[in-house]
Parts: structure tokens; C-alpha cells; sequence
């Protein structure tokens, strides 16, 4: 096999890596909860302690990448990564399992816009569009494998095996990259801008933090008012502030091209609706439908096997048909794949979800790597491993902000339903509290509060799974939402402009 050959599949073994490790999560959250005791909160930030820290630290990694050399900075995260894996599998308590997930997003950060670098630059631009459709396409492919390889692993051996995983396959990557990246050239020389990383590391924290506080508490407080304040100031402040020498962290003058704003608007809003899908669409699935963690995997494969099917004509048709076209089509057809899923989710049968995970799978293989081809073709050569990094942390924020705003929702129509159901079947205070109490617990999969309300409230279960069903779908609805505003932008951002036609002529 050639060695262009062998490096796509390094790398794409290492983007699956990252890949599942963002799904394969949602099948092990019930065997976390019980051997940690997280509560809502904190089962949030098993999601997203991984996947906040990722997007906070890709724009530092795309700047290692550039400053160090690709292979180097690859090799260094996918160190990081199996390391971090080897220790959420060993933690101990809760607190030190939270940070080992933080430990593999940092890994995974300094691995992804490395990797995809490394697979732009190593073929030419003829192979380009095929490449990057496999490399992207697998990784797509693992992230949604992840609960079936999840619900194997949980079910057979334990959810420390979830992790365990990692171990062989990130040192076999790890071997081949320090092998194929012998020959790599030097990057840039230019200084890193702390102020910047700072900022944006601090908005994204700070105002993920306040979404999730809104859906923990049920109101808008003080501090949720704060935390959002500080992180919007953040954000606000970074294009605005001038380092004091070399480069900032984030060139906004890329953003000046519309089709780069728009590749990464559009990746930002797919991320934002997939992540919530496979979380708590495997949250569903387990608790409301009772699936066993492989069945739960099994359930999903619809999205994989459309994936699959797409991924194969993806890279066809981006060198073929009008990439507006492309991008408008895929992100409608997401849409309504949440939207149908949405609507029938009450039904409680996995048959007539069917139907909107295929949508789903379409969509996301027809985009996933035409996308971001389209945005680094936007940008020099010199600046793609920088530029790579800002479409994938607005990608990665994309789920960050999808997991604190959707579970924030449910978290809210739960905690407002249980409520009322308990206003409703037991009219006395301080039964009406144990009941309250007992249905937030079974709520959270503990097996002694659901053995109690099946003794005293029977009629207070099949209550509770339906106000799952009715949270999970307002989730959906929002998720269907915000990429139906990913289609609406694809209009503006890919039209032809008459230069750009003339260009194409003239070529």
C-alpha cells in the first residue's frame, strides 16, 4: 500500500477514535450513574467535560500544529488521549473520572485538526474530494457506531471496557504516526496569543456553564445572569483586542470569505442537533422503549447505514454538483429528520423512528466531508492546519452548546411534569414530596426508587416515561430548529456571486 494510503488510514482510525468517544458515552451513562452517584448535573459534565474542553483547546492545537509540525502535535495528543482513557477506566471517584474526560478532550484537540491537516496536504487536489469524503466519513461513521459498540461492551463486560478500547488502538496510531511523520516538515514560527486562548477558552466555559445552570435550576438566577455575562463579554471581546506580538489565536479575516463563515456556521448547527441526538436519543431508547444497551445500539444503526450509503457518492457528487446545492439538501434533510423523530417519539415505538434516522444518516454523510473540503479550499495552503482547527471547534462548540441547551430543556419540562404529577396523585405534603423525590431518582435509572414507586405510585411509572418521551422531543424540535437555520444560511453563504462565475468560465 502506498504511504498516502496508509497515512488516511492512520488518520482515520484516530478521528473514529474521537469520534465514538463523543457517543459510545450515552450507552454507559446509567452504569456511570450507579457506580458514581452523578446527579443531573454532573452527568452533563461527563458529555460535555470532553466535549467543551475539545473545543476550547482545537485553536490551541491548530496553533501547536502550525508552530510544531502536524505529526508532531498529533502524536502528542494521541498520547494524551490513550493516557486519559487508561484513567477514566481506573478512576476511583466521580471528580477524577471528570477530569480524565477533560484529559481526552485536550488529547483529542491537539489529534483532529492535525489529523485533518495532515490527510488535506497529502493528497493532490484531483484525490482531494475522495479522501477527505473516506477520512471525514469514518469518523462519522464511529461517532454514530458508538452506542451499538457502546451497548456491546456495557453489556458483555462493564463500562470501564468503554474506555479500556482506546488502549490498543491509540498505540498502534500512535506507532504508525511516529513512523509515516518522520519526514514532516517544520511549522510556523509565530508566537502564541495567551490573551486570546484565554478568552475564548473562559467564553465557552462561562456560557455553557450558564446554559446548564438553567436547566438545573429551573430559573434564571443571579449567578446563571453572571456566568453569561462574563461569557459573552469573552467572546465579544476577542475580535476586538489586538495581541501584542504575532498572530491572534483566531484570524477573523477568514471569516471574511462568506463560504469559510458559512462551512463553519453549518457545522457549528449539525453538531449542535447530532450530539443531542445521540445522547439522549440513547437515553430514550434505554428508559422509555426498556432496551438493553445492545439492543439500544442496535436500534440506532439506521443513521449508520445511511451514513454509509452516502459517504460513498458524497465525494462523487462534491466534484460534480453545485456545492450550495449540496449543503441546502443535506441540512433539510436533518431537519426533518429531527422533526419527524420528534413527532412520533410519544408513540413509544422504535419502528416510526426509523424513517427520521434515515434523514438523519443521509444528511450527515452528504455533509460531513464535503463541508469542510469546501471551507479549507478557501484558505492558503500555510493556514490550514490553523484554519481546520476554527471549523472544528465551531463544530465541537456546536455540541457543547447542543448538549447544554437541549438537556437543559428536557431537564426543565422534566422537572416541571414530575411536579405536577405529583401535585396530581398525592394530595398530601409530605407524601407528595417522597413521591416528587422517588420519581426524580427513578428518573435517573436507580433501581431502588423504581421498586418503590411500583409498589405504592404503579400508575406514577408509566407518568414518568411519558414525560420523558414529551422532554426528549422538545429537545428535537429544537434540534430540527437550528439546523432548518443552517439551510436557510447555506442559501446565502454558497451563492455564486457573477465573479465567481466568471471564474469558473475562465478556468
Amino acid at each position: 500500500m502506498t504511504r498516502s494510503g496508509l497515512t488516511l488510514i492512520n488518520m482515520s482510525g484516530a478521528i473514529g477514535m474521537i469520534m465514538i468517544d463523543q457517543t459510545v458515552i450515552g450507552i454507559a451513562i446509567p452504569a456511570l450513574q450507579r457506580s458514581f452517584d452523578f446527579g443531573p448535573l454532573a452527568l452533563q459534565w461527563v458529555v460535555n467535560g470532553y466535549t467543551l474542553a475539545l473545543a476550547a483547546s482545537l485553536i490551541c492545537a491548530g496553533w501547536a500544529g502550525d508552530r510544531f509540525g502536524h505529526y508532531r502535535s498529533f502524536a502528542a495528543g494521541v498520547a494524551l488521549f490513550t493516557g486519559s482513557s487508561l484513567l477514566c477506566a481506573l478512576a476511583p471517584v466521580g471528580e477524577i473520572f471528570i477530569l480524565a474526560r477533560i484529559g481526552q478532550g485536550v488529547g483529542a484537540s491537539l489529534m483532529q485538526p492535525a489529523a485533518t491537516a495532515i490527510v488535506f496536504g497529502t493528497f493532490p487536489p484531483k484525490e482531494r474530494g475522495k479522501a477527505m469524503s473516506i477520512y471525514v466519513g469514518s469518523g462519522l461513521l464511529f461517532l454514530a457506531a458508538g452506542p451499538l459498540l457502546g451497548g456491546i461492551l456495557v453489556e458483555r463486560f462493564s463500562w470501564h471496557m468503554v474506555f479500556l478500547v482506546n488502549l490498543p488502538i491509540g498505540c498502534a496510531t500512535l506507532l504508525a504516526a511516529l513512523r509515516l511523520g518522520r519526514e514532516a516538515p517544520k511549522g510556523t514560527e509565530k508566537p502564541f496569543d495567551f490573551m486570546g486562548a484565554t478568552l475564548l477558552v473562559s467564553g465557552i466555559f462561562f456560557l455553557t456553564t450558564a446554559i446548564q445552570s438553567l436547566g438545573d435550576g429551573g430559573a434564571v438566577s443571579l449567578l446563571s445572569l453572571a456566568l453569561a455575562a462574563i461569557g459573552l463579554g469573552c467572546l465579544i471581546a476577542l475580535p476586538f483586542r489586538k495581541p501584542g506580538h504575532g498572530a491572534p489565536i483566531i484570524d477573523f479575516g477568514n471569516f471574511r470569505n462568506k463560504i469559510y463563515l458559512g462551512c463553519g456556521i453549518v457545522l457549528f448547527c449539525i453538531q449542535f442537533a447530532m450530539l443531542g441526538q445521540v445522547v439522549f436519543g440513547a437515553v430514550f431508547i434505554q428508559n422509555v422503549l426498556a432496551f438493553s444497551p445492545f439492543q439500544t445500539g442496535l436500534a440506532m444503526m439506521p443513521v449508520v447505514l445511511a451514513i454509509i450509503l452516502m459517504a460513498q457518492v458524497s465525494g462523487y457528487l462534491f466534484d460534480k454538483v453545485s456545492f450550495r446545492l449540496l449543503a441546502v439538501s443535506g441540512t433539510l434533510a436533518i431537519s426533518l429528520g429531527f422533526f419527524s423523530q420528534a413527532l412520533v417519539l410519544e408513540l413509544g415505538h422504535i419502528l416510526w423512528m426509523i424513517p427520521g434516522m434515515l434523514l438523519i444518516g443521509l444528511g450527515l454523510g452528504l455533509l460531513a466531508s464535503t463541508v469542510t473540503t469546501e471551507g479549507l479550499s478557501q484558505v492558503p495552503m500555510t493556514q490550514r492546519a490553523t484554519a481546520s482547527a476554527i471549523l472544528q471547534t465551531l463544530r465541537q462548540t456546536g455540541g457543547v452548546f447542543g448538549i447544554a441547551c437541549i438537556g437543559s430543556v428536557i431537564n426543565l419540562i422534566e422537572k416541571t411534569r414530575i411536579e405536577d404529577i405529583a401535585q396530581q396523585l398525592e394530595p398530601v405534603a409530605d407524601k407528595r414530596r417522597e413521591l416528587q423525590l422517588l420519581l426524580f431518582q427513578s428518573e435517573q435509572s436507580q433501581a431502588k426508587a423504581t421498586a418503590q414507586l411500583k409498589e405504592h405510585w404503579p400508575e406514577a411509572l408509566a407518568d414518568l416515561k411519558q414525560i420523558t418521551a414529551e422532554a426528549i422531543a422538545a429537545g428535537y424540535y429544537l434540534g430540527a430548529a437550528v439546523v432548518f437555520l443552517a439551510a436557510v444560511i447555506s442559501l446565502w453563504a454558497f451563492a455564486k456571486t457573477k465573479k465567481d462565475a466568471a471564474e469558473e468560465s475562465a478556468s
